[in-house]
């Protein structure tokens, strides 16, 4: 343990939990870090092939309705009553959550979700 431990802090480079519970001697160990690190996900990936059909597109940046700043169709979206949601703490910082549900105190309808 004490080698990996020294292994991850010379390369900079953490091993996940499931891998290194899968780790039985030394040489699984010199195998993982002699592998290659991609820097890109195999969906970016797929975006950047030039030899993709024509009727495909990939969009990697999401496009976002934001109703005070989109004004065409008088700043109506297409999903009412449906907020934009930004789960992961990564893309809080580039993206804000979008509310346009009116919250009515007191009144929770679970079968609708508002």
């Amino acid at each position: 343990m004490q080698l990996l431990t020294k292994l991850i802090r010379e390369f900079d480079h953490d091993v996940p939990g499931v891998l290194m519970t899968e780790m039985m001697c030394v040489g699984d160990a010199v195998q993982y870090f002699e592998t290659k690190v991609r820097g890109t996900s195999a969906y970016e990936d797929l975006a950047n092939r030039r030899d993709l059909p024509p009727n495909l597109s990939i969009q990697l940046e999401p496009v976002r309705f934001n109703p005070e700043t989109d004004t065409m169709f008088g700043g109506r979206t297409a999903f009412p009553g449906q907020d934009t949601i930004v789960p992961s703490l990564k893309y809080r910082r580039k993206y804000s959550e979008i509310k346009t549900r009116k919250e009515t105190p007191g009144y929770v309808n679970y079968y609708y979700d508002y």
